[in-house]
C-alpha cells in the first residue's frame, strides 16, 4: 500500500510520520510531500529520530505536485505542528507524531 503523507513544508512532521509508517509495516510504502516544503529539515529533528533508530540526516523536504495522487492508496494529512526549539520538545512532538501515525496505521487495517 502506498501512503502519501501531506503537510505543509515537508521538514518535520510528515517525515516522521512517514518513517513511522513505514516502519509499522512492511506492506507500506509511505513518503511525505508538502505544499510549500522548506530546503532543508531541522537538525534537532534528525536528532530525535536517531533517538527511536531512524536516520533522517539525508531526507530533504519535497513537493506534492513532484507527485501523481492517483499513485497512492491512501493519504495521511499529517498534523503539521511548528518545529520546537529544543531537543526536548522535539522529543514530546516526534513521540506525538509517532502515536497520531500509528492511528491512521490502524485505520488501515
Amino acid at each position: 500500500m502506498k501512503v502519501l503523507v501531506l503537510t505543509e513544508t515537508d521538514a518535520c512532521c510528515g517525515p516522521m510520520a512517514a518513517a513511522f509508517l513505514n516502519d509499522y509495516s512492511t506492506s507500506i510504502e509511505a513518503v511525505s510531500a508538502g505544499r510549500n516544503p522548506l530546503q532543508t529539515v531541522d537538525p534537532l529533528m534528525v536528532e530525535a529520530m536517531k533517538e527511536c533508530l531512524v536516520d533522517m540526516s539525508g531526507y530533504r523536504p519535497k513537493c506534492v505536485a513532484d507527485y501523481d495522487a492517483s499513485a497512492f492508496d491512501a493519504v495521511y494529512a499529517c498534523p503539521d505542528l511548528p518545529a520546537p526549539t529544543t531537543l526536548e520538545a522535539f522529543r514530546d512532538l516526534r513521540d506525538f507524531i509517532k502515536n497520531e501515525a500509528f492511528l491512521f496505521f490502524r485505520k488501515l487495517q
